[in-house]
């Protein structure tokens, strides 16, 4: 296929899974491309980890269907393995496959590719398939277990995907000579100005920068914007999310590993999330959660600003940017003990509070319509943005957004769906699509016993409608896993669904990259 493109492009492949133990920035330096065209988890990571466009790879419904029936001509027990960015709720698709098929066909999808490789592994140890079905990594997984496995991609998707990339190499060699733009900040209220003006000068020198602000208020928008802003553009800009790395993989994550460091260390190693900012930013999402184990570990790389892989005898010398983001007063839990006063004043050089939507309300309207005509595109359909917006300016400037932003975003994308799917403007239901504006309101001054009230029943009502399912809750009160994790823990929460009380098990989700 790659012949197809000889006379439109120079391609070069480069056959790995994207992790840390790969050096892509020297690949880039030394080939220096337009574009790099991936696939699933690899695509994602590459999107992370580099500067120029990372061009991901479709998986359409008849790439699957088309992949499944090759499978079931070698055996009669399918397993279908796909990439999620984060956890999604099932397809209609691998919902109305079995009974098509008699059954005999299972799904899952996967985040990581540990995760994927954890997941392959007890199916094998299962017994449970007789041929796998997945992307690349999955498929090379499947064949070193001795197991068939059928490609889920199609030659159209590839050359979808390649198309693509070749027209956003068109537009960048277009564009190449033209003058740096500026970093990019929401800026619609004069508190987001004042975000902004300071963030463009914090983003100058190596001084750490702490980002406090309630969940949903844009926290990682501006870190993704003082990183393009910073004298650390060039380098990636690693998230880690603080709260929910297990002790026992904090220093192998973080740290990184050499060869034979420990049991099931994978060969040659691994390069830690830490190593992985040298020359750019590193970003504590959810810093206040993290332990105070964790914590003192932490303090020593910042402070010395460098880091010795587990198992090594080495220190490497590192340069990068922190920056730190929480939604909790990180003073106030210093005074209770619960984070260590001298990483708080190694990571409080510069501090940025990003004020609640409810604080910023002639911000709303163009938030909303700037979602809505990108949600329209995704969903390509056609959409009155300016004819919408009369029914809802009213309703959204006297709701309080406890979601903040996200929460904004969530309700956008839930009125495009539906008016995707045929839904006339005038006859979309606000009561039944966005129930929460009819929801009791509470003024800012409402005591905050209240208004921990108030967000338990929110909690305990979606806990409810989406069955316990933590990734749709989350997702529906515009809140991070993370902090549903904390708030359940916090309600003593059981949920009656057949799954441990929120207290009993913590997250083992962490970002990487």
């Amino acid at each position: 296929m790659v012949a197809e493109y000889k006379d439109e492009a120079e391609i070069i492949i480069v056959e790995s899974v994207a992790s840390g133990s790969v050096d892509y920035h020297a690949l880039v330096k030394e080939h220096q491309p337009d574009v790099v065209a991936s696939a699933g988890s690899n695509a994602a990571y590459l999107q992370n980890a580099l500067k120029i466009p990372v061009i991901a790879q479709p998986v359409t419904d008849t790439d699957i269907v088309d992949a499944v029936a090759r499978a079931r001509r070698i055996g009669e027990r399918v397993q279908v393995f796909t990439y999620a960015a984060k956890p999604e709720a099932e397809s209609r698709l691998f919902t109305a496959l079995p009974a098509l098929l008699g059954g005999g066909l299972q799904h899952e999808s996967y985040t990581t590719t540990d995760e994927a490789a954890e997941s392959l592994l007890a199916m094998a140890v299962a017994d449970s398939a007789d041929v796998v079905v997945g992307p690349s990594y999955i498929c090379e997984l499947a064949s070193r277990r001795g197991l068939p496995a059928v490609l889920l991609y199609s030659r159209e998707s590839a050359r979808q995907m390649l198309d693509e990339a070749l027209r956003q190499a068109r537009v960048r060699k277009a564009e190449r000579g033209a003058a740096p733009q500026p970093g990019r900040f929401v800026i619609d209220s004069p508190q987001m100005s004042r975000v902004a003006e300071l963030a463009r000068t914090y983003a100058r020198g190596n001084a750490a920068v702490l980002l406090q602000g309630e969940s949903g208020t844009g926290k990682e928008h501006i870190a993704r914007e003082i990183h393009q802003a910073s004298d650390y553009c060039d380098g990636a800009l690693v998230a880690i999310n603080c709260g929910s790395i297990p002790n026992e993989l904090f220093e192998s994550e973080l740290f990184g590993y050499v060869d034979g460091a420990f049991t099931s260390s994978r060969r040659g190693g691994r390069v830690g999330l830490v190593e992985q900012a040298n020359g750019g930013v590193l970003y504590l999402d959810e810093v206040g959660e993290m332990p105070l184990s964790q914590q003192v570990k932490l303090l020593r790389v910042l402070q010395e600003r460098s880091v010795r892989p587990v198992g090594s005898t080495r220190e490497l010398a590192l340069d990068f940017k922190v920056i730190a983001a929480t939604n909790t007063n990180l003073q106030t839990a210093v005074d209770a003990g619960t984070f260590r006063d001298d990483l708080y004043y190694r990571l409080n050089v510069f501090t940025l509070r990003l004020p609640p939507l409810r604080e910023r309300r002639e911000d709303v309207s163009a938030i909303a319509q700037y979602y809505l005509r990108e949600y329209a595109k995704q969903y390509a359909t056609e959409l009155d943005v300016p004819v919408l917006m009369q029914r809802l300016t009213g309703p959204f400037m006297k709701y309080r957004w406890p979601g903040n932003v996200r929460e904004l975003q969530n309700f956008a994308e839930r009125l495009v769906v539906n008016a995707a799917h045929g839904v006339a403007i005038e006859e979309l239901s606000l009561d039944e699509l966005l129930p929460e504006l009819l929801l009791p309101q509470q003024d800012a001054q409402v005591a905050p016993g209240l208004l921990k009230e108030h967000e338990a029943r929110a909690i305990t009502e979606a806990m409810h409608r989406f069955a316990g399912d933590k990734a749709a809750v989350s997702k529906e009160l515009g809140i991070s896993p993370t902090t549903l994790w904390r708030r359940l823990k916090e309600m003593d929460w059981s949920d009656g669904f057949g799954t441990e009380r929120a207290g009993d098990k913590k997250s083992k989700q962490y970002s990487r990259g």
